[in-house]
């Protein structure tokens, strides 16, 4: 190759060019979801083979990844990103990336590409209900999603509709009625809804995604439920027959400095690194018995942060000696409704927040719910007072309440906090303590001490009692008490509720039963449209009444 050769890296999306390629990326990545690391076209990389393996055979349920590679091949490889191309399978709509790599060399130059499409979009996301996708069911559109997202309805009109007219990343039209009816009024796609769920075969926990330019075009997307996940067909990847034959290409593109392709799913393991974000995570030198966090995506396709431990490092595979892909063995804090890998890589974790610092947020953050739920995992996952004789206490206390359900029962400093009574007689003897140790505690942050107690003790407080509120469900003149912040979304809470009055399946069908709440104010509303947060921050009481 030719000294000083320079090398466009240029950006190469499906669609057209322009506004209507920007739109088209951004859907992409909406149905990608947001815990995908897309490589930028032009920065530098860290390829690793055994990643990229795993994917490929990931249906096989075999050990491919660990075979012995029968090339010289590096199990880290330095590359720059030539180019991206964003695709999406045609029979399940699975979105996936082509990336061009070229391994780095000081003879070639790379130029980045000059994108100003950018421009301001309004999106919004749902997960489908039974409702959503029954033979008779409308789509409920949530009222600020509508507003916010949706041409404005002309109200003049005695029942308020438009078309709205939008292409999904095949390129393929779909048109759906927009209209706003009902008792009470509600946000609905009503025509061309029933055709887009058939031809997407879409299912209950299935999200939908609309996204509409500044020049009002729109788009739509789905994304699959984690089960229904496929593996990218045989015309695009096979298994077996394609390990040695990527290997081969990988190993070639290295000694003649060649471009070779990869392809890249949201759902794998992060193969394609940053290098920068890879030496970041080598400095933060991870060892056994290190502290860490690691997000995942849950059922309602909202974020979730795991804690844990690392137990033993060791290379994943024999014949791949000294990487760093999988090279941690861990053990999770707490049970989980979804999978989660017993060997991760240093890239894919975080040291678990400081004590000082999980302290400091708590005083200045008076967080909403899931916000709080998501700080008493952290704080559960390792004493914040550091005293030796304080923290035996505190791991004793948590061994002995280990066998409690973490669905159904949240802890911070060890205690159970779904037991109120439990929690204020050990928050005396907390407070005694962090009053010996808070000059210790915050003396980076120089806050006064009697201050930062006080203010500490009145948010855990405000804390306890938000976490341990219960909401009534009344039933033709039964009622029933649930705790909100353990389910994950409206479709859990719906079928815990039909197994508490015993009448499985019909709050999902809507047949016979109406799901309506009351919130703070008094007013009534139907049960299903607000965002979940927003309902577990505002309801009052559910009432299930009979059509």
């Amino acid at each position: 190759m030719a000294n000083n050769q320079t090398m466009n890296a240029q950006p190469k999306f499906r669609g057209t060019e322009g506004v209507n390629r920007y739109l088209y990326d951004q859907l992409w990545k909406l149905c990608a979801g947001p815990l995908f690391d897309l490589p930028k076209i032009g920065e530098e990389v860290y390829y690793f083979p055994q990643g990229n393996i795993e994917q490929l055979v990931a249906s096989a349920n075999d050990n491919l990844c660990q075979l012995k590679p029968i090339f010289d091949i590096s199990s880290r490889i330095h590359c720059n990103v030539i180019s991206i191309k964003l695709k999406v399978e045609t029979n399940t709509d699975e979105v996936y990336a082509k990336v061009s790599l070229l391994p780095c060399s000081p003879e070639v130059e790379i130029t980045f590409p000059n994108d100003n499409n950018e421009q301001n979009i309004k999106y919004f996301t749902k997960v489908l209900t039974a409702s959503d996708i029954g033979p008779h069911g409308d789509f409920i559109l949530f009222k600020k999603d509508a507003i916010e997202c949706l041409p404005p309805l002309d109200m003049s009109q005695l029942i308020p509709s438009q078309e709205i007219v939008a292409k999904d990343l095949h390129d393929h039209v779909w048109k759906f009625k927009h209209t706003f009816r009902g008792t009470p009024k509600r946000h609905l796609f009503t025509s061309g809804w029933k055709e887009f769920v058939k031809g997407k075969s879409l299912a209950v926990g299935d999200s939908f995604v609309f996204l509409r330019g500044e020049n009002g075009e729109s788009r739509v997307g789905i994304r699959k439920t984690s089960h229904q996940q496929s593996d990218m067909s045989s015309s695009v990847i096979s298994k077996e027959s394609m390990h040695h034959g990527f290997i081969a290409s990988a190993s070639n593109a290295i000694h003649t400095k060649c471009m070779f392709d990869v392809f890249y799913k949201p759902k794998s393991s992060k193969f394609i690194v940053n290098c920068d974000k890879f030496l970041d995570a080598v400095n933060m030198k991870f060892n056994t018995s290190s502290r860490f966090t690691m997000k995942f995506e849950g059922h309602d396709f909202n974020e979730i942060i795991y804690s844990g431990t690392i137990v033993k490092m060791e290379d994943f595979s024999i014949y791949w000696k000294g990487s760093e892909w999988r090279n941690l063995q861990v053990q999770w804090d707490e049970a989980a409704t979804i999978p989660r890998p017993n060997k991760v890589s240093l890239w894919e974790i975080e040291p678990l927040i400081p004590s000082s610092n999980i302290l400091k947020s708590v005083i200045q953050n008076n967080k909403r719910q899931r916000e709080i739920n998501e700080f008493v995992q952290i704080c559960y996952a390792g004493p914040i007072i550091s005293k030796p004789d304080y923290n035996d206490q505190m791991v004793q206390s948590t061994k002995e309440n280990s066998t409690t359900n973490a669905s159904s029962s949240f802890r911070l400093f060890g205690v159970d906090l779904t037991a109120s009574s439990k929690a204020r007689d050990v928050l005396e003897p907390l407070e005694s303590y962090q009053k010996n140790k808070t000059s210790e505690i915050f003396e980076e942050e120089n806050l006064d001490q009697t201050q930062a107690v006080t203010s500490l003790t009145e948010i855990q407080r405000k804390e306890l009692s938000f976490t341990t509120s219960s909401t009534k469900v009344h039933m033709e003149g039964v009622t029933r008490t649930v705790d909100l912040t353990v389910f994950d979304g409206y479709n859990h809470m719906i079928v815990e509720l039909e197994k508490l009055f015993n009448i499985e399946g019909k709050l999902h069908m809507h047949s016979q039963w109406k799901l309506t709440f009351k919130d703070h104010e008094g007013d009534m509303m139907l049960v299903g449209d607000d965002p979940w947060p927003k309902f577990c921050n505002i309801v009052k009481e559910i009432v299930i009444s009979s059509k």
